[in-house]
């Protein structure tokens, strides 16, 4: 009975896709609609706009000042749901996948505090002059809550175990050092990765051969990349989840022998 009921807890195939789907979206487009219960009007509803980034695990990080109006929100009222979406550029917006995370957020403190803004400058390297104000804080919400709407009949509650990823077998310095390795030993993988990547996924029919020139890496996640180029930030997914630096070392040198092939 116990190995049966474990099995039912197994999430079907399609639940598995919908949450890599999901966190794809939400690690492609870093836009958020904050909403937080408005303490000037008494736990109104209350909209703004800010960049995300995700934790390893798939936790939410965002970087804003206390005299921001949903960070004074969220020091009276720790709720928070953050919306990203597909932006349309044609027809109708209701047609493109959109993603809802929420749960309680708070100010990360400590080493805790050190990584998350490390690793939220790496992602949003503008971001690094607001560091000079000495009211900007890095938050982190854990998500609890996950409503993701794909497309038609693509409609899912989804869990925090299917949303949320193990955290990986490798450290801030082991990621900082396989960065650190993939663009002084291999810029030539990362332009590959990135042509490919944009020839995957961007809308357009006709994709230079140079794309992914200047292309630099600055973030690795278990279950894909952030490649930097021109101030442009792309999220190249793997082609599975990574556990440890080995898994990673594998997955580009898989990915890269694929797009060397293609390219020819």
């Amino acid at each position: 009975m116990a190995v049966e009921a474990k099995q039912q807890r197994v999430p079907a195939p399609h639940r598995i896709n919908a949450a890599r789907q999901a966190r794809r979206l939400a690690l492609t487009h870093s836009t958020a609609v904050f909403s937080t219960l408005s303490y000037k009007m008494n736990g109104h509803p209350f909209g703004s706009v800010s960049p995300i980034g995700l934790t390893d695990t798939g936790d939410v990080l965002f970087y804003v000042s206390d005299i921001a109006q949903h960070a004074r929100n969220l020091n009276h009222d720790p709720r928070l749901s953050v919306t990203v979406f597909e932006p349309s550029t044609r027809g109708d917006q209701n047609e493109q996948a959109r993603l809802t995370l929420s749960g309680d957020a708070k100010p990360l403190e400590g080493e805790e505090g050190k990584q998350a803004l490390a690793l939220y400058l790496r992602l949003f390297p503008d971001a690094q002059g607001y560091t000079k104000a000495h009211d900007f804080k890095i938050w982190g919400m854990r998500v609890e809550h996950i409503r993701y709407i794909g497309g038609f009949g693509e409609i899912f509650w989804l869990t925090p175990d299917e949303w949320l990823l193990p955290a990986p077998q490798w450290s801030a310095e082991d990621e900082a050092g396989m960065v650190k390795h993939m663009n002084e030993d291999h810029a030539d993988a990362c332009a590959l990765l990135l042509q490919q990547y944009k020839k995957a996924f961007e809308p357009t029919d006709s994709i230079p051969t140079q794309a992914g020139q200047g292309a630099k890496m600055v973030a690795i996640y278990p279950d894909g990349c952030y490649l930097m180029q021109t101030r442009q930030r792309y999220f190249v997914p793997f082609e599975g989840v990574c556990s440890t630096p080995m898994d990673v070392r594998k997955m580009l040198a898989s990915m890269t022998r694929k797009a060397r092939t293609e390219a020819v």
